[in-house]
């Protein structure tokens, strides 16, 4: 089983094939506000060769390592290898970057448009990309109810429309219901054989919603239907794309 889309993976590994930058600015203080401007986030300092400060840190979620030369007029962006070609970043950014990482991305995953399945105050939370004619996706809905249903584990759907031409307007009109809860409860039960009108036109910011949900499961790097992500009782974090071999894998462990 795949428990890591590729993307995740290479966050989780920190697995890097960094880049080289090199640039020359005016100061530290001057070098480290243009990285930020441009949406390098600095996590942690870092060793450094002589005549040089270094960061642990991330843009856009790939860890990379920055090093500025202490009179402030050049910077490096990317892996510093020694003599022998030891990478000498990898372990920083294991340490110091890889949960920074994964905790915006489950608060990515917290901040996007979704329906709640099960009780709020269920101890587990797992993420499922979901799209409404997915037939693994109601598969998928339908075993997850003893966990669900015992107040174990609560699972929220992202909504997409990735499959066929009229899921958006479909996911659009779930959202939409009044008690999209209720009303995405009955049409999984219904085995996804109940109608859903498709919504035509889709309001604006109804539709930047769906399509921030399918910028963010194509930026995870996945393709497919359920995609699903949560943490194990250890807090690590995991994910798999398709309907899963074994459930309680995810719902259990």
């Amino acid at each position: 089983m795949e428990l890591l889309s590729r993307r995740l993976k290479q966050l989780i590994t920190v697995s890097l094939f960094s880049t080289v930058s090199c640039y020359s600015l005016a100061d530290t203080t001057t070098i480290q506000k243009k990285l930020e401007s441009e949406g390098y986030k600095f996590i942690q300092p870092i060793d450094a060769p002589a005549g040089m400060k270094g960061w642990a840190g991330h843009m856009d979620k790939n860890p990379s390592t920055v090093f500025i030369s202490n009179d402030g007029k050049y910077y490096i962006v990317g892996d510093l290898f020694d003599r022998d070609g030891n990478n000498l970043t990898v372990d920083a950014l294991e340490k110091h970057v890889k949960n920074a990482v994964l905790d915006e991305v489950w608060e990515d995953l917290e901040k996007s448009t979704w329906i709640q399945d099960g009780k709020t105050s269920a101890p587990k939370t797992v993420y499922v990309f979901s799209d409404p004619n997915c037939p693994y996706c109601h598969a998928f809905w339908q075993q997850a109810r003893p966990w669900v249903n015992s107040g174990k584990v609560q699972l929220k759907h992202i909504l997409v429309g990735v499959i066929r031409p009229e899921s958006k307007g479909q996911s659009a009109t779930l959202l939409n219901t009044a008690d999209a809860a209720e009303y995405f409860k009955k049409f999984n039960e219904a085995n996804g054989k109940l109608k859903i009108k498709e919504m035509k036109p889709v309001p604006a910011k109804l539709s930047e919603q769906l399509d921030a949900n399918t910028a963010m499961m194509d930026k995870y790097g996945f393709f497919a239907t359920p995609a699903i992500i949560w943490k194990d009782s250890q807090g690590v974090f995991k994910s798999q794309q398709g309907m899963p071999k074994n459930i309680k894998e995810i719902m259990e462990q």
